[in-house]
């Protein structure tokens, strides 16, 4: 795996928007037992921390200490800075595994032979992503499809491809479920969004090769258009299998 999120740690945990509550609250419903989840690239422990108000004990493992290291300290969270192979829980062990935004990142052989051993015969397993969002203003739109594509577009890895189409060209070697459909929506500043897109690791990318930060031009870009509060909304791709 590799890492994009360390050096942009402290943005993805200020920026990135929370997932809904009702979708942990359906996938604990989908599990016969709510003993055990693992939330596998947790990052900064957004999933982890939803999961541990439904499971009596979490793992949240993830690659980056700095991401692990800007999470919140919780009594039913255990943290690990390890590869998606190697989540040291016991075989049969969990109820649920979730993978949010992470999938497209992994050795998919290594971490779903690691999944299978882990999962109960019971269990489930949820990997989502979300890729861009929408915003109904048009104007505000155009500007920020532009960045994306032409400004930054030339930065994303190419694992990005997964998250545009939704992960359906991912193999998923489970029995699937139907999945009801769920939405990331927020009404953010204009600083919130910057912030999001700073937390980009394609943005990242363009830093390290340019020189400088595309996000400043962006903001000069929106802000006489951006309302106090804009609605942002976001498709979430959702596949669920059972063992």
């Amino acid at each position: 795996m590799a890492d994009h999120f360390s050096k942009l740690a402290a943005h993805y945990a200020a920026s990135r928007p929370h997932y809904p509550a009702e979708l942990f609250s359906w996938l604990a419903s989908q599990c016969p037992e709510q003993a055990q989840a693992w939330d596998c690239g947790t990052g900064n422990g957004q999933a982890a921390t939803a999961l541990a108000e439904h499971f009596t004990s979490v793992l949240a493992s993830d690659i980056s200490q700095a991401q692990l290291n800007l999470a919140p300290t919780h009594a039913k969270i255990r943290y690990l800075c390890a590869d998606a192979a190697h989540s040291q829980l016991a075989q049969n062990s969990v109820d649920l595994i979730v993978v949010a935004q992470a999938l497209h990142w992994f050795d998919l052989d290594s971490f779903y032979a690691e999944a299978k051993r882990v999962l109960k015969p019971s269990g489930l397993i949820a990997v989502g992503c979300y890729g861009t969002p929408q915003i109904s203003h048009p104007q505000i739109e155009l500007i920020f499809q532009d960045f994306y594509h032409n400004i930054v577009g030339a930065y994303w890895p190419a694992e990005r491809n997964h998250v545009e189409n939704g992960y359906a060209s991912l193999p998923f070697p489970f029995n699937p479920i139907p999945t009801p459909d769920f939405v990331l929506e927020v009404n953010w500043s204009l600083a919130e969004l910057l912030g999001y897109v700073q937390s980009w690791s394609a943005t990242g990318h363009f830093i390290e090769d340019k020189g400088y930060n595309p996000v400043a031009a962006l903001g000069e870009a929106l802000a006489a258009l951006w309302p106090q509060q804009q609605k942002v909304v976001w498709a979430i791709s959702l596949r669920v299998g059972r063992m």
